[in-house]
């Protein structure tokens, strides 16, 4: 399953795309990619509208 995170550090919001996956039994989340701040976010939302 892939889903986006959210971390909040010093009152900024970073984004990760995520998925997870199985390590020695046990669900671990794996970054898939970084997305960065939320005007990064919207811009790769607004370009993959447009593809």
């Amino acid at each position: 399953m892939t889903f986006l995170r959210v971390k909040k550090i010093n009152n900024n919001y970073y984004y990760y795309l995520v998925k997870s996956v199985r390590v020695k039994g046990k669900i671990r989340q794996k970054v898939v990619k970084y997305i960065g701040k939320s005007k990064n976010l919207v811009s790769m939302l607004e370009n993959a509208e447009q593809k």
